[in-house]
């Protein structure tokens, strides 16, 4: 399986709208890796997106992808589906407003109710301009596209707002957890896992986010053989610095892991 990270970004890109601090004016000057996107993830080898935040656009744009055949969801927040429109009318023809190719998007039943509350444009995308085909999904289902299956990962069961994504080929697995990750409470229940790309948490303490230093107990408990840090805030860089990011992965050195970067490509 190859997997390329789309956007590593968070809540809001980097460099941030009029932000002049020093990691923003650094991201405007040298772009990728500095340059970071929402989160986003594709899978190359299915055409699959997961998440698209408001800049998705440019995101599959400087990796040249050219088809996505399917999209999943992993909660409803903006810098996770608010791009929505911009994959979905790419594959509209403006003349008549006809659509010539339908996007399989897959939310799950929680999800889907907050986001049509939040964003109810996406009814006109489905039933009137006909750009997306939407599948309804829950806690433990598989999904099989091609030779991948796509197992569905409530953090809570069948009663949550937030998901992740297991990706099985042959003996091959890949979780994928990018965000909200403090109420996962089944992440033991995965083990022999190939690679995990994780929200990264915040260096600071704070109780309604994952902080890095519980997010490292975690991964020393499921023992992936891998592990790639996205979600990362600007805030959290500006703070910190990037040589503290450098310091943690000596201080945790027992963890194989990396902090990923906008166009970050994995094979598995």
């Amino acid at each position: 399986m190859k997997f390329t990270i789309l956007g590593s970004g968070g809540a809001n890109p980097t460099p941030r709208a009029f932000c002049q601090c020093t990691v923003c004016k650094k991201a405007r000057r040298n772009g990728e890796p500095y340059k970071r996107n929402c989160s986003s993830l594709f899978v190359n080898d299915i055409n699959t997106l997961i998440d698209c935040g408001e800049d998705i656009g440019d995101s599959v744009n400087r990796r040249n992808i050219k088809q996505v055949d399917n999209l999943f969801i992993t909660h409803w927040h903006p810098d996770h589906t608010f791009g929505l429109r911009i994959i979905l009318e790419a594959n509209c023809k403006k003349k008549g407003n006809v659509s010539y190719k339908m996007v399989h998007i897959y939310i799950p039943k929680n999800v889907y109710k907050t986001l049509k509350q939040n964003f109810p444009v996406i009814d006109y995308f489905v039933n009137i301009q006909k750009t997306g085909k939407l599948h309804l999904i829950e806690d433990g289902q598989k999904i099989n596209i091609k030779d991948i299956t796509v197992k569905v990962i409530g953090y809570r069961g069948k009663v949550s707002d937030t998901y992740a994504y297991l990706f099985e080929c042959g003996e091959k697995k890949v979780l994928y957890a990018p965000c909200d990750t403090i109420s996962f409470n089944r992440y033991i229940n995965f083990n022999n896992l190939d690679l995990v790309i994780h929200e990264c948490g915040l260096f600071s303490d704070d109780p309604s986010e994952i902080s890095f230093k519980t997010l490292m107990c975690r991964l020393k408990e499921i023992k992936p053989k891998k592990v790639i840090l996205t979600h990362i805030e600007e805030g959290q860089i500006n703070y910190w610095g990037e040589k503290y990011l450098k310091s943690m992965i000596r201080k945790y050195s027992d963890i194989n892991f990396v902090f990923g970067y906008d166009g970050m490509e994995i094979k598995v």
